[in-house]
């Protein structure tokens, strides 16, 4: 076995040097070699140096850095590290910022620039005494990478460190393809100066984004097909749900910079206004290009919170139970047999019940709903159906407001202890929630979309009206709905589960009632049916309001 190319003490006084350039303490463990993420792929391809700030580690890849020749770079490597955990960007909430205005000042981008962004700050400290060993890390990342393909992004980042660093041209940035840049993009070199010169001294971290922006938009080439990697990049964590919720809805910090960076002409008036453009257009920008999200879980959950924003400014906060209650219980224990399930075992009743025999007489007990009690104060159970067709957007992507109005009816009945089923229907078989009595849980199951064309489930209503008599239900829809209960047995349906509630509300967008009522005669001499209409669907959110604090109000 050949001889470690660091040794435990260089590597600890590299790392006491690099924490010395910041002259900071961090709270994370010395660095360890790096372990490939994928043992038979190309390591120049993995990561020189990241903190896992999970485990609190530093981890670099050592044989990398000795294959591009850099192995006297350690210290800058390990204080570039510590330069992004220290200061840039420090938080994960700032990064949530400049991904929310990057994202309306370069729309469709598809790789965020802000790992670029915070290297070029830290690289100027840590340049200060290190930039010999700095240098050396990004000519080894050619080496090791190639220059055939190297972007004009790229060509012009290294010029500016170059200007930064008072390295003559060619020295960082490849001579060779010197004129080829130059001839397309005129002036590069003296932009890089200027940039140098103009970045560092700006006043604040804010007009110093909107500066690097409004430059380096000249040589992404079609930002929508962004891909690029550094040396020194991917090693800044990505922010998380609150992070980028607190940043969509705190753009308006960015206004008096972004008024600044006109007045200095880098941008137009119509460049990255922070209170234009819708907040779900938003959220889709700054998720649809993060990684490892799990098929849009973020975004569903940045889109969830909008939604609850428009809820509360409709229906009063009531104060939160101290703990929300178990949804499941135990069943009476059996012997647990081979082949079951081992997580259904229950080992404290095992150990208690069992004695010495526990390990080899095991008893389980599998978990089974909790049905909620009933409402407090008389509140009725709630049905929620709702006209998820085409005729309505998807509420991930557009403000849907039948969306909103179930939303509202279902916080309403939740902070009032009542509980609530959702259905979600179109022109296929629907989408039908247990009883649910948590408003986390209700508002991402009234977030379905099915498109497509409108078939109200009768069948669905009827079985339901046995199965929960007495509850009250709401249909949200629109015109379709008065064709649908025109058809066949539907009437018919529709009447006797009208008998069987508390009350049933159709909640329709209509323009007005005339033909409402026309179809729905029947129905209307019931004294338990209710129609209600709502002429824009601007209005659908507090029409939801007032309706379950009619409903609802004892």
């Amino acid at each position: 076995m050949s001889p470690p190319r660091f040794t435990p003490e260089q590597v600890a006084k590299s790392w006491r040097d690099a924490l010395d350039v910041w002259d900071v303490r961090v709270q994370l463990s010395p660095p360890e070699p790096h372990v490939p993420f994928r043992p038979d792929a190309d390591h120049a391809n993995e990561p020189l140096a990241y903190i896992d700030l999970v485990k609190r580690q530093v981890f670099v890849h050592f044989e990398l850095l000795h294959d591009m020749r850099a192995a006297g770079s350690l210290t800058a490597v390990l204080a570039h590290e510590i330069g992004h955990h220290a200061r840039f960007p420090h938080t994960l909430g700032w990064d949530a910022e400049l991904r929310v205005q990057e994202q309306k000042l370069i729309p469709g981008l598809k790789q965020s620039l802000t790992n670029l962004f915070y290297d070029l700050q830290v690289n100027e400290v840590v340049g200060r005494t290190h930039a010999r060993e700095l240098a050396d890390v990004y000519r080894g990342f050619q080496r090791v990478h190639g220059i055939g393909d190297m972007s004009p992004m790229f060509f012009f980042y290294l010029a500016i460190y170059e200007e930064l660093w008072g390295l003559m041209p060619g020295q960082l940035a490849p001579e060779i393809l010197e004129s080829e840049m130059e001839a397309r993009f005129p002036g590069l070199r003296a932009e890089a100066r200027m940039f140098a010169q103009t970045f560092y001294a700006l006043p604040s971290p804010r007009l110093q984004f909107l500066y690097f922006c409004a430059t380096f938009i000249r040589y992404l080439g079609k930002p929508e097909e962004l891909t690029y990697s550094l040396p020194l990049g991917s090693d800044v964590s990505l922010p998380d749900v609150d992070d980028l919720d607190a940043a969509i809805n705190g753009a308006a910090r960015w206004d008096d910079a972004l008024e600044e960076a006109k007045e200095r002409g880098w941008m137009d008036n119509g460049t990255g206004n922070s209170s234009s453009g819708d907040a779900l257009d938003t959220i889709h920008r700054v998720t649809h290009h993060l990684p490892g999200k799990g098929g849009g879980e973020l975004r569903r959950a940045l889109v969830g919170r909008h939604y609850k924003r428009l809820v509360d400014q409709h229906v009063l906060k009531l104060p939160s139970a101290p703990s929300k209650p178990e949804p499941y219980l135990r069943t009476t224990p059996e012997a647990w047999e081979y082949g079951d399930d081992p997580s259904a075992i229950d080992w404290t009743l095992t150990v208690i019940s069992q004695g010495h025999l526990a390990a080899v007489a095991p008893l389980r007990r599998e978990l089974e709903a909790d049905l909620p009690p009933p409402s407090e104060l008389g509140v009725p159970s709630v049905e929620i159906y709702l006209d998820t067709s085409g005729s309505m957007p998807n509420p991930e992507s557009q403000l849907n407001a039948m969306t909103l109005a179930a939303q509202v009816l279902s916080a309403s009945a939740i902070r009032k202890k009542a509980t609530v089923k959702g259905i979600i229907y179109s022109d296929g078989e629907p989408e039908v929630s247990p009883w649910m009595y948590d408003e986390d849980t209700a508002r991402d199951f009234l977030f379905g979309y099915l498109g497509g064309g409108t078939r109200y489930p009768f069948e669905k209503l009827e079985s339901l009206s046995r199965e929960r008599p007495d509850a009250l239900r709401v249909i949200i829809s629109d015109s379709d709905f008065l064709a649908n209960v025109a058809e066949g047995d539907s009437m018919r349906l529709l009447v006797e589960s009208v008998r069987r509630s508390r009350a049933l509300v159709a909640f329709l967008a209509l323009p007005d009632d005339k033909r409402a009522r026309e179809v729905l005669a029947p129905v209307l001499a019931e004294r338990r049916f209710r129609l209600v209409v709502v002429t824009w669907l601007s209005d659908f959110g507090p029409a939801a309001a007032n309706l379950s604090r009619a409903l609802l109000e004892n």
